[in-house]
């Protein structure tokens, strides 16, 4: 009776067997790797609750159904070239060339059916087939559990934390993003936006923040129209409020305010101080990762916070523009422009980029010009002011005469000059009154 069992047909059977049960764990498999909670959810809405509820807790607990239907997979491989390698050498004369002849094609079978149709299947129909091939998993889950948990258990005693460590499990959330973006239509700038929302948690908030160097900021003793004067030239809507220094950072002052105070049609205070008007500043240590600087913004509806350093010190100011833009890339102002080439503008004056070096530009005038401490002719204006140039600041300089003249994008960066020979000694040349300085 045995005899009679263990021949060709019921061993190629077997392989049969074997190979449609790897087929459907690895496509089961693959499924559970693909879904998504929300695919899940959809299409349990379509199912009986007791379907339901089955296909809840093999999604809720994924590591032992993971374990299970691989274990379960890998035996039906197993069985698979087995079962098919012994029929042969049943069939065909001596065992040598119908053992080579069994592994190798069964090897293929399995490859095409489980390898390639099954994961295939599993991955493009991920929630249909979670619910197809429910009751296998649930036989594979109780079967071979056992087999599969004393496997994990051997694999955690050797690699301890390696299961619960999220940096690594971002790590392949990101691996995932890049295969699944692969063979998606997308341009390069989607991509980055897409890579941007995972790289935001690693990303400390001092990388994001304007520099305290190029802060621009209201005295506390100033008045609201000073500081609306401060607001047209920098183009600004929010400004920190400073004391002594920029170190005593004393709230923070909002262009709507100082309207409110200018133009009150009761009791208008043009002469009313800052530090009346200021709002409370919100500080960040400079070390928070930026995704929980912009949870805390959205919390608090307040999207511009100081940045400070581990001693207290002002380090810069961040605002939900600048976290943003790291997903998003750079937001360009409505009203930018191309940064224009070297123009005269009227005899010896010239309009000139922010960015043009000194040495371009004092050739225009026949100066060799050698600054070590700044490379363009905007920072040479700011190292000449000694703080952040906004519209209409001047100074002089190598024997020119510098003058901003307008700001681009959202963080109002300097953008372009006009430049022309400083007035000699004796020249008939009136200067420009001196700023200000409540307009800083």
């Amino acid at each position: 009776m045995t005899a009679d069992l263990l021949t060709p047909l019921a061993l190629a059977a077997l392989a049969v067997l074997g190979a449609v049960v790897a087929a459907v764990l690895a496509a089961a498999d693959s499924a559970h790797r693909s879904v998504t909670r929300q695919d899940v959810t959809g299409v349990l809405e379509e199912q009986p609750d007791e379907a339901a509820a089955q296909v809840r807790r093999q999604y809720e607990d994924a590591g032992r159904t993971l374990a299970s239907v691989g274990i379960g997979t890998v035996l039906g491989e197993t069985l698979a070239t087995g079962a098919a390698t012994a029929a042969l050498v049943l069939v065909l004369e001596g065992w040598v060339l119908p053992l080579i002849i069994g592994v190798l094609g069964s090897a293929l079978v399995l490859f095409c059916a489980a390898s390639v149709a099954g994961r295939t299947v599993g991955r493009r129909r991920s929630a249909r087939v979670i619910v197809s091939t429910r009751h296998a998993t649930a036989a594979a889950r109780v079967l071979l559990w056992p087999v599969a948990g004393a496997l994990l258990r051997i694999g955690a005693t050797v690699t301890p934390g390696v299961a619960e460590d999220p940096y690594e499990a971002a790590a392949a959330a990101r691996r995932g993003v890049d295969r699944a973006l692969e063979n998606e239509h997308l341009r390069s700038d989607e991509r980055s936006m897409i890579h941007g929302v995972f790289e935001l948690g690693g990303t400390m908030v001092r990388e994001l923040m304007v520099p305290r160097t190029d802060m621009v900021t209201v005295p506390a003793d100033g008045t609201a129209e000073a500081a609306m004067r401060l607001f047209v030239r920098s183009g600004f809507s929010r400004v920190p409020v400073v004391g002594d220094d920029v170190d005593d950072l004393r709230g923070m002052l909002y262009v709507k305010d100082v309207m409110r105070t200018i133009h009150a049609p009761r009791d208008p205070r043009p002469g009313r101080p800052v530090s009346e008007i200021m709002r409370p500043a919100r500080f960040v240590p400079e070390f928070v990762p930026a995704d929980e600087v912009l949870r805390q913004m959205q919390a608090s509806r307040v999207h511009i916070s100081i940045v400070v350093d581990e001693y207290g010190g002002v380090s810069g100011i961040v605002t939900i523009e600048d976290i943003v833009e790291e997903i998003v890339g750079e937001i360009a102002d409505e009203h930018d422009r191309v940064e224009p080439e070297i123009e005269e503008v009227e005899p010896g004056t010239f309009r000139v980029p922010a960015r043009a070096g000194v040495g371009e530009v004092g050739e225009i005038f026949g100066l060799d010009i050698d600054d070590e401490d700044v490379d363009s002719v905007g920072g040479l204006l700011g190292k000449v002011l000694g703080q952040v140039p906004i519209v209409g600041s001047s100074g002089e300089a190598h024997g020119l005469r510098l003058e901003a003249e307008a700001t681009s994008g959202r963080r109002k960066r300097l953008s372009t000059l006009l430049v022309s020979r400083a007035p000699r000694p004796g020249d008939d040349h009136h200067p420009s009154p001196p700023e200000d300085p409540d307009d800083r």
